[in-house]
């Protein structure tokens, strides 16, 4: 997890902040980024970007009909659990700086991926197995 506040909501500043993240992680051979249809995320201008990056960023889009707030929720349900309970900030830099101190760590400790399915098929799935 990592965590930005973007001064504008648009495709240039959101390109921006991607290839500043890029420049930060190298290393990396790639990231999945979750996209909801902001239009950010779907303005020709960061498809294009997207795209002269050969891969390296692998966008997946939430079905229309879920909502990208409760995908950040869980995120934020977790990482809250940890780090944000019985916190009190004084102004925003202040909780700014107290998310930038406790991410590393959250992602060291407690993250791990989150497997977001659309349809219950594996439940029926589970069902069917356990019910005999």
């Amino acid at each position: 997890m990592e965590a930005t506040c973007i001064e504008t909501k648009d495709a240039m500043h959101y390109i921006e902040e991607l290839k500043r993240f890029r420049s930060h992680h190298h290393h990396l051979r790639g990231v999945y980024l979750i996209h909801d249809g902001d239009p950010s995320h779907t303005a020709r201008l960061t498809q294009e970007y997207l795209r002269s990056c050969r891969g390296w960023w692998r966008p997946r889009f939430t079905p229309v009909h879920a909502s990208w707030l409760d995908q950040a929720e869980i995120l934020n349900n977790a990482f809250g659990y940890h780090y944000l309970r019985r916190g009190s900030w004084r102004n925003q830099e202040e909780f700014i700086a107290h998310i930038a101190a406790s991410w590393p760590e959250y992602n060291q400790l407690y993250a791990h991926p989150f497997e977001w399915t659309w349809t219950n098929q594996r439940m029926r799935r589970w069902f069917a197995e356990h019910a005999r």
